[in-house]
């Protein structure tokens, strides 16, 4: 495989306030919009096709609810709460609205489902025999195909959604607000804010999905399909259910994702290494080599069973730290690449962005020039091509600034946690996703991904 210029870090920039939280302000320029798809129905679990049909919440859904509620309490101050205004959106609007201390949920109609015509209804594995010219254009690779029935095209769903999802960010630039909507709606948006992306998959019942609308109206997305509040409340396999294809041209017709990538850019998959034992009691890392400890071995080998099942994996970029490297070997084991070459480099960040941190380390500024080029050399080499680089916290953290520059810190970068960047033939930059461990919520090893290098970033 070829070489990789990343290597590891244990303390960074600090954007985070004293107690470890995140910094309650949002930049004047953007608004923060948390979307959320409302919880379990019962016909989310069965299977069956909702559309615009009014179906409100099951038990397990009003736990889910209650569950992404009492996070958001704990989060930064929300200014507002907008819902679809189909029950089980706006259910799960008033639970959220009720633990943050919002007084009132606005409705808003332009955030519903696809009309889905004639499939409104329909168990999803019965469509192509019983509606099946309805299942034809559902199936359809056409954007402009309305479903028979009434049903919308998904360019209209598109228009529909990122109009509304435009209005709310005007109203609150500055602000955080949450949005809870549904499954085809939810990744219309994604389309919008990472229009070169391939699909996004299965959107999850109370998956967390955070954009940053500017008032120029340029999306990013900012981090993607967090479910950790389902897995501390036990709720976790329910979220994985239901409206799985509501943005069905997105999909193949065996149900999985297309391998195809735009010639135009490389897909990077940037991962952090499984945990350590210094990650665990808080010990900073830097460029001392330290191994996995037993739960880091198993994240990595969740995560690498993750990537197993995904798109084809073209190269295995890599740190040379053990923590790093190990990862990767089990990365590229299981994807079936032969090769890691690593090559050593640096990582260790400070407070201020031009300051050097004593004894040679470097500063920020510095990092973030060092990692950024061998991320643009990685690119360039794998044009039209996925791949997976391993690297540390502070290093992914600032790939992220360059990939979203006006953003805030991210926090914490998790143990194995996916992060998906877009790196075009000329050097544009974007975020396809963020923050990603849902691998981890299957294994049950999703606490140890959220311990060590707590101030990476």
């Amino acid at each position: 495989m070829a070489d990789s210029n990343f290597r590891g870090s244990g303390l960074g920039q600090s954007e985070c306030d004293d107690n470890g939280g995140k910094v309650e302000t949002v930049s004047p320029n953007y608004a923060e919009i948390i979307v959320i798809r409302h919880g379990e129905t019962e016909w989310n679990s069965d299977g069956r096709i909702q559309g615009h049909l009014d179906v409100d919440l099951n038990d397990v859904g009003r736990q889910q609810a209650i569950a992404v509620a009492e996070r958001l309490s704990k989060e930064p101050t929300i200014s507002a709460v907008y819902s679809s205004d189909l029950k089980r959106a706006f259910e799960t609007a008033e639970i959220i609205a009720k633990s943050c201390g919002v007084l009132e949920v606005t409705k808003d109609p332009d955030l519903r489902e696809r009309h889905l015509g004639d499939l409104q209804g329909v168990v999803y594995r019965e469509i192509a025999k019983i509606k099946p010219e309805a299942h034809r254009v559902f199936v359809s690779n056409r954007k402009d195909q309305e479903i028979p029935g009434g049903g919308e095209s998904l360019n209209q769903l598109y228009e529909r959604c990122t109009s509304a999802l435009q209005r709310i960010a005007q109203k609150h630039k500055g602000e955080r607000v949450v949005v809870v909507s549904h499954g085809g709606t939810i990744r219309a948006l994604h389309r919008k804010a990472s229009p070169h992306g391939r699909s996004v998959g299965k959107v999850l019942n109370t998956s967390v999905n955070v954009f940053h609308i500017s008032d120029k109206d340029e999306w990013s997305i900012e981090s993607w399909g967090d479910v950790s509040h389902l897995d501390r409340a036990g709720f976790l396999d329910s979220g994985f259910g239901g409206d799985k294809n509501s943005g069905q041209s997105e999909y193949v017709e065996n149900g999985g994702e297309s391998n195809k990538l735009c010639p135009n850019y490389a897909e990077i998959v940037v991962i952090r290494h499984g945990e350590t034992d210094w990650n665990s009691a808080r010990r900073i890392q830097g460029q001392m080599d330290v191994e996995l400890n037993e739960a880091g071995r198993q994240q990595a080998i969740a995560v690498a069973d993750r990537m197993s099942r995904e798109p084809k994996i073209f190269a295995v970029y890599s740190s040379d730290l053990k923590r790093s490297l190990y990862t990767a070997e089990k990365i590229a084991k299981s994807c079936g690449v032969f090769e890691i070459n690593p090559e050593a480099h640096r990582a260790v960040v400070s407070d201020q962005k031009d300051q050097e941190i004593p004894g040679g380390g470097e500063s920020y500024n510095q990092l973030y020039d060092r990692c950024t080029l061998a991320l643009q050399r990685i690119a360039q080499k794998h044009i039209g091509e996925r791949v997976v680089v391993v690297s540390h916290g502070a290093t992914i953290e600032a790939l992220h600034r360059r990939g979203s520059p006006h953003l805030q810190s991210k926090g914490k970068v998790r143990n194995t946690s996916v992060d998906v960047f877009h790196v075009s033939d000329k050097d544009e930059w974007s975020i396809k996703s963020w923050g990603d461990v849902s691998h981890l919520n299957r294994v049950g090893f999703l606490d140890s991904g959220f311990g060590g290098d707590g101030k990476s970033g």
